[in-house]
């Protein structure tokens, strides 16, 4: 029972870019061209140049080195690593939509699941390195030299906070007032500092203002909220009783279609449901509010579905974990027709991430998915898998596993760029 308690090519390479895609989007919905962007905007990049074109010059060396979390021990995967001759323009300060875009460099790669990377260097000489998930980007000048070169542990280190003076960025990151799931708890784990909880008391007016300012942020908490229900444990009703603010439901929309990304947990579910209707269809759910709630708090084994989330998971060791409680169950996931981000319709079904195991089936646990240039993250889980003291110490494996979600759920949309065959 819950109990209330580069963005410009390297300067001496002259590569020309001939395909606008992998063939695949990198995340999840349909295949299509990158969308128009451009040097500096922030936005993660790369080419797909072909690689037997005779424009791409030989390496004259390469970086190696580990990308870890902000708190400096667990390594991060996918993360995009390049070097260019300039800094990148800032990160806008909120909610804009992050197209992946197409350089002329070669001068890039993404970490593997042990957050190693092998980084060709086709210039000699003072260049930047840089290191981005989505908006945690760290900057830092460094001197390239022929041959393998080790970069220093220091340079590859995802900051967790903002200081734009030093070349760090995190995203602007906003935890709206919830009852349960203490997602602060888990961004403070990965090393994350620079985030606001909002806590308005019996100020309407301030709750008000604050919903207006939505657009302002990268990424919104949306954190498990509700009261047990007398119908607890028993076939009579819904075992939460749940509200949804049409106001704050209308802004979060809003907030996603203009590139933000969304977190929303287990009985929040009911601004996914009104917000998106039909991508997602829960267990016992009704027309009635709250009916897709449950009780019980259920843990149950995890099978992780998406290839490099179990990739990642099982090089920290985390391969085998059970997802602690859950107190709502998806039913499955269903098509359903969306808009990409050049306001092109697609047919889409949320991407899942993680299941549970319950006897001998399974049931969605994590899923996510595109709504025009932003993206919205729903978990039957909680992230620190309590609601009252545990997770303020132990680091649960699924509190590393809505952490990896987490970023790679904030990455840019539309194709993926592929570094060349080396």
């Amino acid at each position: 029972m819950k109990i209330r308690a580069v963005p410009a090519a390297l300067a001496a390479v002259a590569c020309v870019v001939v395909a606008c895609g992998s063939g695949e989007r990198g995340f999840d919905g349909p295949t299509g061209s990158p969308g128009p962007g451009g040097p500096g905007t922030g936005t993660e990049f790369g080419t797909t140049a072909d690689a037997g074109s005779d424009a791409r010059p030989p390496a004259i060396g390469n970086l190696v080195g580990k990308v870890v979390m902000p708190e400096g021990t667990i390594p991060l995967s996918d993360a995009l690593v390049y070097l260019t001759p300039t800094p990148p323009e800032a990160i806008p300060t909120g909610a804009y939509c992050d197209k992946c875009v197409l350089l002329d460099s070669y001068a890039f790669t993404y970490s593997k699941p042990d957050g190693t990377f092998d980084l060709p260097a086709y210039q000699a000489g003072d260049q930047f390195l840089v290191v981005q998930k989505g908006q945690f980007r760290r900057v830092r000048p460094i001197k390239v030299t022929p041959g393998a070169q080790a970069v220093d542990a220091a340079l590859t280190r995802l900051p967790g906070k903002t200081d734009a003076a030093l070349g760090d960025t995190t995203p602007r990151m906003l935890i709206w007032p919830g009852q349960w799931d203490h997602i602060e708890r888990s961004l403070t784990k990965i090393g994350v500092t620079d985030f606001e909880k909002f806590d308005p008391g019996l100020d309407f007016a301030a709750y008000g203002n604050k919903i207006k300012t939505l657009s302002t942020y990268h990424i919104v908490f949306l954190p498990c909220s509700g009261t047990v229900s007398s119908n607890e444990g028993s076939s009579s009703g819904p075992a939460c009783s749940v509200s949804v603010d049409p106001q704050l439901k209308a802004a979060a929309k809003d907030f996603v279609a203009q590139g933000g990304k969304l977190y929303v947990s287990d009985w929040s579910y009911e601004y996914v449901r009104q917000g998106w209707p039909g991508a997602i269809s829960w267990v016992g759910e009704t027309a009635q509010l709250g009916s897709g709630c449950q009780s019980g708090g259920a843990d149950s084994p995890a099978q992780f579905d998406d290839k490099s989330l179990n990739d990642w998971m099982t090089a920290i060791g985390e391969g085998n974990a059970t997802l602690k409680s859950a107190w709502s169950t998806i039913q499955k996931v269903n098509p359903v027709a969306s808009l990409d981000e050049n306001g092109n319709t697609f047919m889409q079904t949320p991407k899942i991430w993680a299941s549970v195991k319950q006897g001998s089936g399974t049931h969605p646990a994590t899923v996510s998915f595109q709504d025009r240039c932003g993206r919205v993250l729903y978990s039957t889980y909680h992230a620190e898998g309590s609601d009252t003291a545990l997770g303020q110490g132990d680091f649960l494996a699924q509190e590393k596993a809505l952490m990896h979600i987490l970023l790679e759920v904030g990455v840019c949309v539309g194709p993926k760029p592929v570094p060349p065959v080396r």
